[in-house]
């Protein structure tokens, strides 16, 4: 196959009266859709705004040989969904919601902002990514997901339940009551003093049996408290811990990087092993989201055999060859 690159110029004017040439090479095309090089490190540039750390090193050529063919498989899926007429329902509330909860990874938006700009990312790219993923999984519910036989799921989940019973085993466990204390960190030497006199007397009292309720309405004013009844597997450091303690005791002050923990065994609870109605849906969520798979990625298969697409850059296309 003759192998050409093909050039878009793109002219970008500044606010000045000088403009500014950029030049993006075409990488790939997939029937008629060009992916171009700014395309494949957008794709980089974002993922970095997801994690919310900045990677080590560039990219290696197999891993944007992978992230390539992920932008040609989204292609493939964008254009069958076009030509199946596939939206999505409230565009622009559903594309603010994705990127809402990409930017809560965040400690605020300004933060949100600076990884942006840090990427060389406009918030427009993000939300045009954020769209193109919304139609990729509308068409894989529509298509495949929903397709999948309902009765089938069924009996492979009861088989699934029947052969691996040992994986819903629940471990064991400790009941236990539990008062968070919080030392602020910002306080002056003589406010944190006077704050771990109040966790003695405090715990004094729990010691002599007053409840959490009592020792609670005494120091609410003073210190920041908050009970709970919790459980935790015993193999936790935490669960350790209390397993330790006898039914009803309380542990002295436990030190965290907030402050201190009190907490007091209420009793412990045996393994035991989930029922099939506890866990069905989970299991035919799972057979039915691997069965959904299967038949996507043999979708692929054939769109990539029947339809036409050429990876252009010479570095990239190495393993295009084992593809076809």
């Amino acid at each position: 196959m003759i192998r050409y690159i093909t050039f878009l110029i793109l002219f970008c004017i500044g606010g000045n009266a000088s403009a500014q040439t950029l030049i993006d090479s075409i990488i790939a095309v997939v029937n008629e859709d060009a992916i171009t090089r700014s395309e494949l490190e957008d794709e980089f540039r974002i993922a970095t705004v997801f994690l919310g750390t900045r990677p080590d090193a560039p990219p290696s050529a197999g891993e944007k040989r992978a992230t390539l063919n992920t932008i040609i498989n989204r292609k493939f899926v964008l254009q069958e969904a076009e030509r199946r007429g596939i939206v999505v329902t409230e565009r622009e509330t559903q594309v603010a919601a994705k990127t809402a909860e990409i930017s809560a990874k965040y400690a605020s938006e300004t933060a949100f902002q600076n990884a942006l700009e840090q990427s060389e990312l406009e918030k427009a790219a993000i939300e045009a990514w954020v769209y193109e993923q919304l139609i990729y999984d509308e068409f894989f519910r529509r298509i495949f997901f929903n397709a999948i036989n309902s009765e089938e799921v069924a009996r492979l989940a009861k088989s699934y339940y029947n052969a691996n019973g040992s994986e819903f085993i629940v471990p064991p466990t400790v009941t236990f009551k539990s008062l968070l204390i919080s030392i602020p960190k910002d306080g002056s030497e003589v406010e944190k003093q006077a704050d771990e006199d109040l966790v003695r007397k405090l715990n004094e009292r729990l010691q002599q049996n007053e409840t959490f309720q009592a020792v609670r309405e005494i120091y609410e004013k003073q210190l920041e408290l908050r009970f709970e009844v919790a459980t935790l597997e015993i193999d936790t450091p935490l669960g350790a811990i209390v397993t330790k303690l006898q039914v009803s005791e309380r542990s002295t002050p436990l030190r965290l990087s907030e402050g201190y923990q009190i907490v007091e065994r209420i009793r412990n609870n045996s393994a035991y092993q989930k029922t099939y109605e506890e866990v069905s849906e989970e299991i035919t969520e799972r057979i039915r989201q691997n069965l959904a798979n299967e038949q996507f990625e043999a979708w692929l298969i054939r769109r990539k055999e029947e339809e036409t697409w050429h990876i252009l850059d010479d570095e990239l296309a190495q393993e295009e060859s084992e593809e076809r």
